[in-house]
């Protein structure tokens, strides 16, 4: 005759090892997820300096080409900085003439402007500039119009287009200016260039 009994399940609770297991498993993925995290937030900041940096080193360009545009001549012509002559009655003087530099300010890696109400004055280089734009360095190399880390530069043009070079002799004789200006922000690096065509000549 059979034998009739119960037969019941043994339930097994975790081991203290088997917790342990676990919490270091779990650290290692919430270490990995905040590792991640605070790269790409790293990423971004990065990415948005570099478009504010750009962006600034831009509008300062934009400023040299428009400003410079409506000058009647060039006071001072060196390869880091410009004096230009601005005439009156234009858009940015419309009561009296004046001039204004432009150039790169080493110490501070950054495009500056100084404005003279003395039309003749020369500018370069100048003694209270106000800054434009910061992070203006070129990282250096041989694709550097500027030359070695120099983040601004000016080459001159005659009438006819032909190059007068960064220190023309004769300033009577520039009628085209290109501005060269390059940006590094955190190891990332972009060049502009604008030609200013003097107008008012």
């Amino acid at each position: 005759m059979a034998n009739g009994g119960v037969t019941g399940s043994v339930e097994r609770g975790t081991t203290l090892v088997e917790l342990l297991i676990a919490l270091v498993l779990l650290g290692v993925v919430t270490a990995g997820i905040y590792a991640m995290v605070v790269s790409s937030a790293n990423a971004a900041r990065s990415t948005n300096a570099f478009l504010l940096t750009q962006a600034q080193v831009r509008a300062a360009l934009d400023h040299i080409v428009d400003e410079g545009r409506w000058a009647s001549g060039v006071n001072a012509a060196q390869a880091t900085c410009v004096t230009f002559r601005i005439p009156q009655d234009t858009p940015f003087s419309s009561t009296s003439p004046y001039a204004v530099t432009f150039a790169y300010d080493a110490s501070r890696r950054a495009v500056v402007r100084q404005e003279s109400t003395d039309p003749g004055t020369t500018g370069c280089p100048p003694t209270s500039p106000e800054v434009l734009a910061y992070h203006v360095v070129h990282p250096g190399g041989p694709g550097n119009p500027c030359g070695g880390t120099v983040g601004l530069c000016f080459e001159y043009f005659d009438a006819v287009g032909n190059s007068l070079g960064s220190a023309p002799s004769s300033l009577g004789d520039i009628a085209r200016v290109r501005v060269v200006v390059t940006s590094t922000r955190d190891q990332a690096s972009r060049t502009f260039a604008g030609d200013v065509a003097l107008r008012a000549r």
